[in-house]
């Protein structure tokens, strides 16, 4: 199953529905009504102790609740959470100034200031390899006067304030002593933030509330247990149904079924975090004409494709582009049902005729009488990708086109895609949150490279004057009915051209037990998405109220 996030599951309803409530345990210890535990860590086959919050290789959850970023942009809509910065602003397109918090200590009980936030980020560009966000790529210098800290830009882009403002900060006054922090595993790690390491096991790690926490009133829990979860999958399913965890990361079918209905507190919200579309490679023909590609896009009931593919826990996506509804604000009040297209076979045959494309026998075929073929390509095992690329070549079957299904092990499928060797690709657009991010990374002719070279984005290799023209007048604007326009604008080249037929929204799959906590993100207050393994999990424990 490939889900929005990291955690990939693959287990059948049967099975889960046969899991014995009195299932084990993915933890040791005591467990009491200030504990809260957290399924996210994998051991392969145990857990590593690194606390290096610029390790690639470090994917310990917890290393987020010890290091604060200056602030924590929303990947539903955008907005921002203050931490160790109060707020932010922009005193011209190239210049962002953050205001730093004052009253802040080190878990060591040292003053926090923005002389710490200044040579993290000077830190990061004397080790690129520390730079895993790439902040250098975007800003020139940094500096700080007072409480203000400020980094100029390389050229006007106010969206990546929200790649700036997520930089953990670490403390000058230890870190200015490591002699090579790209190999600092940081066993001992002091951070500003709500808790500090208490313990740490092969098996299992805890963290223990930081008393001197300059929001301290606000951190219900006393500790966070993160044990080391399995690698497979079935196990991690089970565990997750037998109630081991208060917050899991986790796609279960049936959940109502497999996970509500044994515990009266359990509760999930599975909201659409990104859109998963079919990627056409835009070098081939018939994929170059935009009729071409209306026609396939109105052969589609995408409602069905979310319903065979994630159980409809999620719906058809909308064509402008936007995730809905997180990003509901940006969205073109001109676009005819909010961008969502129905399924028109009459109106996808014409406009493959306008691409000059005709039906016969059931089959759809060019001037020559050859039918056309498309082999849609994803890995094997991202099983609700799979579903959808099902359900979406019986569909395109019905307009007379023969659709076959590529399945190769998803290293060879990111090489193919990156290179630009594949025909149609299931992938996934957007879930950043910002309008600008989403649409740069999936249609900047930038990332337009030429077949056989690699890109990190636009794999589909798009290239459109105006759009890129539009994401310029949207990376220098600074007031919001400027970026409304410009956001509008996008929205109507996704709606109109088509670059991606963009299918069913991915789902982001939260898991609470409110035994203990509440205040979990839900669809009455969606503050943040349920993804543990990234800042949302910051946001989200500071949120919390002991039930």
């Amino acid at each position: 199953m490939k889900i929005t996030g990291r955690l990939a599951a693959g287990c059948c309803a049967a099975l889960l529905l046969a899991v014995p409530a009195c299932a084990g345990q993915a933890y040791s210890g005591a467990r009491n009504e200030d504990t809260l535990v957290m399924q996210g860590d994998s051991g392969n086959p145990t857990l590593v102790e690194n606390f290096n919050p610029f390790s690639a290789a470090s994917e310990l959850g917890g290393t987020r609740l010890i290091y604060e970023p200056l602030e924590i942009a929303s990947p539903i809509d955008g907005t921002f959470t203050p931490f160790l910065a109060t707020d932010h602003r922009f005193t011209d397109p190239r210049t962002l100034v953050f205001t730093i918090r004052k009253g802040v200590t080190w878990s060591d009980g040292e003053p926090f200031t923005a002389a710490d936030v200044v040579f993290t980020f000077r830190l990061l560009k004397q080790y690129p390899a520390l730079d895993i966000t790439g902040v250098w790529s975007v800003i020139s210098s940094v500096a700080e006067s007072g409480n203000l800290f400020t980094a100029t830009f390389n050229t006007a882009n106010v969206p990546f304030a929200a790649t700036v403002a997520a930089v953990p900060i670490v403390p000058q006054h230890l870190w200015a002593d490591i002699a090579d922090p790209t190999r600092y595993a940081n066993t001992t790690p002091v951070g500003t933030g709500p808790f500090t390491l208490s313990s740490f096991e092969p098996t299992q790690y805890a963290l223990a509330k930081n008393p001197s926490y300059w929001q301290a009133d606000n951190v219900a829990p006393a500790t966070v247990l993160f044990p080391a979860q399995s690698t497979n999958q079935v196990t991690n399913q089970l565990n997750v149904v037998a109630g081991t965890y208060d917050w899991a990361y986790n796609y279960l079918p049936n959940v109502k079924d497999t996970y509500v209905s044994r515990d009266p507190d359990n509760i999930y919200w599975f909201p659409p975090g990104g859109t998963i579309g079919l990627f056409m490679n835009l070098t081939r023909a018939p994929y170059t004409d935009a009729n071409f590609r209306k026609g396939v896009s109105l052969a589609i009931d995408r409602d069905l494709v979310a319903q065979k593919a994630v159980n409809g826990y999620t719906t058809g996506a909308s064509m402008s582009g936007l995730v809905l509804p997180n990003q509901q604000k940006w969205l073109d009040p001109s676009l005819s049902r909010r961008g969502y297209v129905e399924q028109d076979l009459t109106a996808a045959k014409a406009s493959f005729a306008k691409a000059g494309f005709t039906e016969s026998n059931g089959r759809l075929v060019d001037g020559g009488g050859r039918q056309v073929s498309m082999t849609i390509s994803m890995p094997a095992n991202y099983s609700d990708w799979v579903t959808a690329a099902k359900e979406t070549a019986n569909q395109l079957g019905a307009v007379g086109i023969s659709v076959q299904l590529d399945l190769p092990q998803a290293a060879q499928f990111q090489t193919e895609i990156q290179t630009g060797n594949f025909d149609v690709a299931m992938n996934s657009f957007a879930g950043t949150g910002l309008p600008y991010t989403d649409f740069r990374n999936g249609l900047a002719s930038s990332f337009a490279a030429p077949i056989n070279t690699r890109t990190v984005n636009n794999f589909e290799r798009y290239k459109n004057r105006t759009l890129d023209q539009a994401l310029a007048t949207l990376a220098a604007a600074t007031d919001e009915q400027t970026q409304r326009e410009a956001t509008y604008r996008l929205e109507r080249i996704m709606y109109e051209q088509v670059p991606i037929v963009l299918l069913y929204y991915g789902g982001s799959w939260g898991l609470f037990s409110t035994r203990h906590f509440t205040g979990w993100p839900s669809a009455e207050n969606p503050y943040t998405l349920p993804t543990s393994y990234n800042n949302s999990i910051l946001v989200v424990l500071t949120r919390l109220k002991k039930a």
